[in-house]
């Protein structure tokens, strides 16, 4: 029985004293921070000098997740050198919507410094339109990405592109999104026809019969 007493009376210390080491005592305290995988300016959640065992991955992460443009974040603690490490996946832009950017996930958010010139501007009536029109986006051709400017979605689900071809702007009526391949060998044809260097309008709905004025 007195074994009993004198191992549970052990018991109480040990874990008394474990919850100091770890909850009061300046042994386990954060030496460093560091935030990795994005170059925005954040905040802080986390002190130098606070205490390890009080500092709740979850929680901290948490925090930086209500940052529309950050996916994920993931925190760890080094209980030997006390460093904690907070690991941002920013989300990545697939498009520009209403002035501002759309991952594939349909999530809107204020893009981190410049948009690169490479994404599309889509003009849909809802996110879910512009989803679909990044993924036709993706499906051109380098010459047509490179040189599409804006991508309209009609209430038909048709597109109209505008893109600027030699320093012009040419609006290009592509129709309904069936077709893409030969709607892009006509598109390419056209163009390189010499009575054809001043267009500005193309319609390419009819691939098989294209408009150009």
């Amino acid at each position: 029985m007195r074994n009993k007493r004198f191992i549970s009376l052990l018991t109480i210390i040990v874990l008394a004293g474990a919850s100091y080491i770890l909850g009061w005592s300046t042994l386990f305290t954060v030496s460093s921070v560091e935030i990795k995988g994005t170059s925005a300016y954040l905040p802080m959640s986390v002190q130098v000098g606070e205490k390890l065992a009080r500092v709740e991955p979850r929680a901290v992460a948490a925090t930086y997740e209500k940052f529309d443009f950050i996916q994920d974040a993931k925190v760890s603690r080094n209980w030997i050198t006390g460093k904690v490490t907070i690991a941002i996946t920013p989300r990545t832009p697939i498009a520009l919507y209403n002035n501002q950017a759309i991952d594939e996930l349909g999530k809107a958010f204020a893009p981190v410094g410049k948009p690169s010139a490479n994404l599309p501007r889509i003009q849909a009536v809802n996110v879910e339109e512009a989803l679909v029109a990044a993924d036709f986006f993706a499906s051109l051709p380098e010459e047509i990405k490179s040189a599409l400017v804006i991508l309209k979605v009609r209430s038909t689900g048709a597109y109209v592109l505008e893109a600027n071809v030699d320093g012009r702007n040419v609006e290009i009526r592509w129709g309904l999104p069936r077709d893409n391949p030969l709607k892009a060998k006509v598109y390419k044809a056209l163009l390189a026809q010499p009575e054809n260097a001043l267009i500005k309008w193309m319609d390419l709905s009819a691939p098989h019969a294209p408009i150009v004025k």
